[in-house]
């Protein structure tokens, strides 16, 4: 069996499912008052303004819009809803409120002082 070291990945070979994800205290706590959302896929945070705009610009490869929605419809609340649903860009509820895997938080403070939050789920798909 040939193994192959990836800096910044973590695998298994198992049929479970792990998400692992880091971050400050600070923005933790934000996510948590609902000020951000965290956007699984890209792996940030940001206001639900900010993923808007992004997602207004994103393109496919061939350069056409990847969303195509009118202005009527990015101030849909209902509308941005869905696309957040299927796009993985959760409330910090929403996270946790995870019906097929298991969740997790716990904190951490370096010998700095600095809090860092480490969160995410686990499963068997």
């Amino acid at each position: 069996m040939k193994r192959q070291v990836r800096r910044g990945v973590f695998e298994t070979n198992s049929s479970s499912v792990h998400s692992f994800t880091m971050c400050s205290n600070n923005v933790y706590k934000e996510w948590e008052n609902g000020k951000v959302l965290y956007w699984e896929d890209k792996e940030k945070f940001a206001t639900r303004e900010q993923i808007i705009n992004e997602m207004k610009t994103m393109r496919w490869y061939d350069g056409s819009l990847r969303f195509k929605y009118t202005e009527e419809e990015w101030n849909n609340p209902d509308v941005v809803d869905d696309i957040f649903s299927d796009e993985r860009i959760r409330t910090c509820e929403e996270f946790f409120d995870n019906y097929d895997y298991e969740t997790f938080e716990d904190k951490y403070t370096t010998p700095n002082g600095e809090v860092v939050v480490a969160f995410g789920y686990y499963g068997h798909d």
